[in-house]
């Protein structure tokens, strides 16, 4: 019987290797691994249909979609709590979401030419439509530079102020200071965004707004801390929908009670301006 050298054994498993890898190719599926179909899309199953929805399978959703953080434009669509939200009650509803841009004034008109089948960020008090649930509250808040906090919370005194000419929180100090006092405290800018770059610039000492807008700016980078609430008035936002889409109601009440009740409501929130320090505040 003739020996076996090293290389007469190395020669055969190279052969058998290669066999054994033939093989496995062999049995591949184009693109894919070894028994491994292609991931198919999951496939919607509708909970609500027609004429509670005006188009099968599709949720449409009507957003102010020109405002961090609720709904913001990006390179690949749209993102912000609002549109988070939606994606999350059209997900649970086993539909496909639509976002529709529309503003306070127009929401009602969205509604009731079905253009959209629910409004986010709804005031409660908007004649002709219902809210199904909160999930944050509309509030003005004083935030100040970083470097001035403690200065800014240890006086009652509103500092230099920069704030957003005719917003919420302009007339909210408007109503509660003289107009000699406004005038040599508040500055009006254009954008609340140019509100709070005065303040990153030393123009101002601190800047009032949309509680939320200013979170977002500070989770960004923004050189501002929260000091304290402008008032008490703050207003619930929430769903709405047709205050005659019985069925719509019908099946989103309990959505957005469940979704609260799990704390995704609050994850999403905090996903966009982390913890709601509102919710805490002494003299709030």
């Amino acid at each position: 019987m003739p020996r076996r050298t090293n290389k007469t054994i190395f020669k055969t498993r190279l052969q058998t290797g290669l066999i054994m890898m033939l093989a496995l190719l062999l049995m591949l599926p184009l693109g894919g691994c070894i028994g491994q179909k292609p991931a198919a899309a999951a496939k919607l199953t509708p909970k609500i249909k027609p004429p509670a929805i005006h188009e099968a399978g599709k949720l449409y959703i009507g957003a102010n979609l020109g405002l961090a953080p609720f709904a913001a434009k990006t390179t690949d669509g749209y993102e912000g709590f609002d549109i988070e939200l939606g994606r999350t009650l059209a997900k649970h509803l086993g539909l496909e979401p639509v976002f529709v841009a529309t503003t306070p004034d127009t929401m009602v008109a969205a509604l009731n030419d079905n253009k959209i089948d629910i409004a986010l960020s709804v005031s409660p008090d908007v004649s002709g439509l219902v809210m199904a649930q909160s999930y944050y509250q509309d509030a003005q808040a004083l935030f100040a530079h970083s470097g001035e906090t403690s200065r800014v919370a240890a006086t009652p005194l509103l500092p230099k102020t920069a704030l957003q000419e005719g917003s919420t929180a302009d007339k909210v100090l408007a109503s509660s200071m003289s107009s000699t006092d406004a005038s040599a405290t508040v500055q009006p800018y254009p954008t609340l965004s140019a509100a709070i770059q005065a303040v990153e610039k030393s123009q101002a000492v601190a800047v009032a707004g949309d509680y939320i807008v200013l979170r977002f700016a500070q989770q960004n980078g923004a050189k501002i801390e929260f000091v304290r609430p402008l008032d008490t008035s703050s207003e619930d936002r929430g769903v709405g929908i047709r205050a005659d889409n019985l069925e719509l109601m019908r099946v989103m009440k309990p959505l957005m009670v469940e979704l609260n009740q799990s704390g995704a409501l609050a994850s999403i929130m905090r996903t966009w301006i982390g913890d709601n320090q509102l919710t805490t505040a002494d003299d709030f």
